[in-house]
């Protein structure tokens, strides 16, 4: 399963829920209109429960915001190249099992390769063409002969 499925899926499964606990609250705000929704007495008579229960939220809160910056895509660092991803890809044509590539340059100061492969990929090939040429090659695309770079290999399990 890709990444975004697992968001798209934990987004529509708390979507559902949210949606189910509106309609119940709805509903039982219209049988009773005078009663209260939530009964909050427990906090009112125990002080000792509203800092943990402020430590709960401000926890929760916090999860879900780290998960929302992830799944936008923010604190990505440095913007893809075209022109590196490119040579990348002809750099490492004719080994079986290349998944997916990609070539981010980081502030003009680092370059990330990354290298997604198949199971049945050979990674002895794949790194010793990454050591030998693939990578010169590569700076040589995005203009940069000496910037340091980052080789991520990623083997997938299927």
């Amino acid at each position: 399963m890709r990444a975004y499925m697992g968001n798209r899926i934990g987004l529509g499964i708390v979507g559902l829920v949210m949606a189910a606990a509106g309609v119940g609250v709805l509903a039982a705000r219209a049988d009773h209109l005078g009663a209260r929704i939530i009964d909050l007495s427990f906090f009112v008579n125990n002080a000792w429960a509203r800092p943990p229960a402020a430590a709960t939220a401000i926890l929760i809160a916090l999860i879900v915001t780290r998960w929302l910056a992830v799944a936008l895509g923010w604190g990505r660092c440095g913007s893809r190249s075209g022109s590196g991803t490119a040579m990348l890809g002809v750099a490492l044509k004719g080994i079986e099992g290349i998944g997916r590539i990609q070539v981010r340059l980081v502030r003009d100061k680092r370059m990330r390769v990354l290298v997604s492969l198949l199971p049945r990929a050979d990674l002895h090939e794949v790194i010793g063409r990454l050591e030998g040429e693939v990578i010169p090659r590569v700076r040589g695309a995005v203009d940069r002969e000496d910037i340091p770079t980052l080789v991520r290999l990623h083997v997938r399990r299927r």
